[in-house]
């Protein structure tokens, strides 16, 4: 679903010479944007919540790393925001005239509180919505594996062990331990 959440959310809009922000640039939904974006021919900007989180982005194609929004001195086109909260309002005055924030997660768990008449721009809009499309993704599934196939995108899967082990996986994704997937292996009965 990282990669489906990923792969519509840039066909959203055209990414060809834009400057892409990604908000929480290190999880799952991320590290496939990142990489697909820079398929797209856009310019990446990756931001992440601390130093350690950045690792492995600038390989992954991101022309930019930033901790939170610190050192962004350009206009961005395009925000894939996973965080929400502050850093979506902070992130929001980024935004490039006819520039599109596309909100698909909210790991932050905060409130975005915009200040009064901060939504309005001269110009061309400025658009925010939310994303989360999941039905009939056979196709899309089938394109991220033949990126995958011909070595043009990663899935990284930062973690792997046996479904018993779900909780072990699920506290590591919380505790943002993981850049990346957990893969959780099934054996078979018997």
């Amino acid at each position: 679903m990282a990669g489906i959440t990923a792969l519509r959310t840039l066909r959203s809009r055209s990414v060809l010479g834009r400057r892409v922000l990604i908000t929480g640039a290190a999880g799952g939904v991320g590290r496939y944007a990142i990489q697909l974006a820079v398929l797209g021919g856009a310019h990446v900007v990756a931001s992440v919540g601390s130093a350690g989180r950045a690792e492995g982005l600038a390989e992954l194609g991101a022309h930019e790393v930033v901790v939170g929004l610190d050192g962004i001195d350009q206009s961005v086109d395009l925000i894939l925001d996973t965080v929400g909260g502050p850093q979506l309002t902070a992130a929001w005055d980024l935004l490039a005239p006819g520039g599109d924030v596309q909100n698909i997660g909210w790991a932050s768990g905060e409130p975005a509180v915009f200040a009064p008449y901060s939504l309005f721009s001269i110009g061309p809009a400025k658009t925010m919505s939310t994303f989360g499309d999941v039905h009939e993704v056979g196709p899309d599934l089938a394109t991220l594996l033949g990126f995958v196939a011909d070595g043009k995108l990663s899935p990284e899967v930062d973690w792997r062990g046996s479904w018993e082990r779900v909780t072990e996986a699920a506290q590591a994704l919380l505790d943002r331990r993981i850049a990346g997937k957990a893969v959780l292996d099934v054996a078979a009965a018997g």
